[in-house]
């Protein structure tokens, strides 16, 4: 009876988020139109990127659908199988939410509005990410992972798959009982659905946790952790917008897409350093996890043209603040 009240509650969740992914997927207010980040004239033929606005834009899109952890450093062992539903929230940073203003080109302020498709109207004020997550133990340590993630209100979906090992898992005996399990995790996230951009986010992490029993029945996780995510990012051919309008217009002209590298917008390959904290609940088949990441700021250099029609490239200093991100899931583990 408990496990079939554990399984009961598992397609009860299933089926709540899946609803809530079709309620909200219709709008696309998150798919992106980085080609706004490139400023052009009316007929198209003079066109200039704001590359640090797009590159400051594109490292706070890529954490919210970065690879989720939910997970503490243990292993599921060598027959362990867990099929979970995981979703995160993103904030959107609240200093990319004003209006655009063409006049005075304030493309780092407005880099929300001008980065998502619907962002005359406002962007959403978070990232919602759901995810179907399944992972398989193997001997040795190890564990394999897979996953399918959709950003709400987009077209964006992320196919994941992931590696841990954990060090010392099967070998704590004796006073080596009491230490906490330590394991380090590789991650690859491909993202499809978007049109203007190919992206790629590479990532590695390394956690801690010690389990604690309640019970006999009962287990408690605590783990925190670090990790480095790396976007590959690459601009496909993309739309021309007019920036002398409010908000940006499609360039109306016979050669209206491009490659946006013939503006010199960059590809980018971004860093971002993350920590992270949560705690995974067992009862039985049932497994609940919270995690709360933090997105640290960085700072980098690229180029850009400054003034348009400058021909000289210049460097320009890029800033990313503080981001924040809270998970959860739930699954079945057995």
């Amino acid at each position: 009876m408990r496990r079939m009240t554990a399984k009961y509650f598992f397609f009860v969740a299933v089926v709540a988020e899946l609803t809530f992914f079709a309620g909200n997927g219709s709008a696309n207010k998150l798919d992106l139109t980085v080609g706004r980040f490139i400023e052009c004239t009316p007929d198209g033929v003079d066109c200039i990127a704001h590359n640090g606005a797009y590159e400051q834009f594109m490292a706070e899109y890529a954490f919210g659908v970065s690879p989720k952890l939910l997970a503490s450093s243990s292993t599921l062992g060598y027959s362990g199988f867990y099929l979970g539903i995981e979703s995160s929230i993103a904030g959107v940073p609240s200093d990319g939410t004003s209006r655009f203003n063409a006049t005075a080109r304030n493309y780092e302020d407005a880099r929300w509005r001008v980065g998502t498709a619907d962002g005359a109207a406002g962007s959403p004020p978070a990232m919602f990410f759901p995810t179907v997550h399944v992972r398989k133990g193997l001997p040795w340590s190890m564990e394999l992972g897979s996953s399918i993630s959709y950003l709400a209100q987009s077209e964006l979906v992320a196919l994941g798959g992931e590696v841990k090992w954990s060090l010392f898992e099967g070998y704590r005996k004796g006073f080596l009982g009491v230490m906490p399990d330590l394991a380090v995790r590789g991650t690859v996230n491909r993202i499809i659905g978007e049109t203007d951009v190919d992206m790629t986010l590479v990532g590695a992490d390394a956690a801690i946790s010690y389990p604690i029993g309640i019970g006999g029945m009962i287990s408690i996780e605590p783990y925190a952790g670090y990790q480095f995510m790396w976007t590959i990012i690459r601009t496909e051919p993309i739309a021309l917008y007019d920036s002398s309008t409010d908000p940006p217009t499609l360039v109306q002209s016979t050669a209206n897409h491009f490659d946006a590298s013939e503006a010199n917008m960059t590809g980018p390959n971004l860093t971002r350093n993350n920590v992270f904290g949560g705690i995974v609940f067992r009862y039985e088949l049932l497994t609940v996890t919270m995690d709360w990441t933090v997105g640290l700021p960085g700072s980098w250099t690229t180029k850009q043209y400054m003034v348009p029609g400058d021909a000289a490239m210049q460097n320009v200093d890029v800033k990313v603040g503080t981001q924040l991100k809270y998970s959860f899931g739930v699954g079945l583990q057995f």
